[in-house]
């Protein structure tokens, strides 16, 4: 429910609302106890540095934390992977419709390329494409992972069973 609830925010108003994650640490914290925090952190620190440098959103950072502190690490990134898949996937097809695929990985690659030989950090999208870029919601990818996971591992559990 505190998925699909991120998720629908994200997609109508363009932002994890805080009292979602409020909601889905407090149940992490329940279900997990001390285990949440772990898992949690490493992930909030590592999506910190994505946000940083304008990647993601603050929101779909601390979505993933919470994804990563309630299902547990491995878990958690194995479900966090699959949405970034789906939204990736999502992102090509769009690009690919809006016939901008080309431009834009001119400007990931030229991007990458300024970050290796100065060796500091720049936000990305700050250049000819700020303008002609939509951000993407995140959260419904985020979702649609830990669902697909969730609903992958059931399957798999159930069936090795027989």
């Amino acid at each position: 429910m505190i998925l699909a609830g991120a998720a629908w925010t994200d997609a109508t108003k363009g932002k994890v609302r805080n009292w979602w994650l409020l909601i889905g640490m407090a149940a992490g914290i329940w279900y997990q106890r001390k285990e949440f925090f772990p898992a949690a952190a490493l992930v909030l620190f590592l999506t910190f540095l994505l946000f940083h440098l304008r990647m993601i959103g603050a929101g779909d950072g601390k979505l993933m934390a919470w994804i990563a502190g309630y299902l547990g690490m491995e878990a958690g990134i194995e479900a966090i992977f699959a949405g970034m898949i789906i939204g990736a996937l999502w992102s090509l097809c769009r690009l690919w419709h809006d016939k901008s695929l080309k431009a834009h990985l001119v400007y990931l690659t030229a991007y990458l390329m300024r970050l290796f030989q100065t060796k500091g950090t720049e936000k990305y999208c700050e250049g000819a494409l700020k303008e002609a870029s939509r951000t993407m919601p995140l959260a419904p990818c985020l979702a649609a992972g830990a669902y697909l996971y969730l609903m992958a591992s059931g399957a798999m559990s159930i069936w090795m069973r027989k």
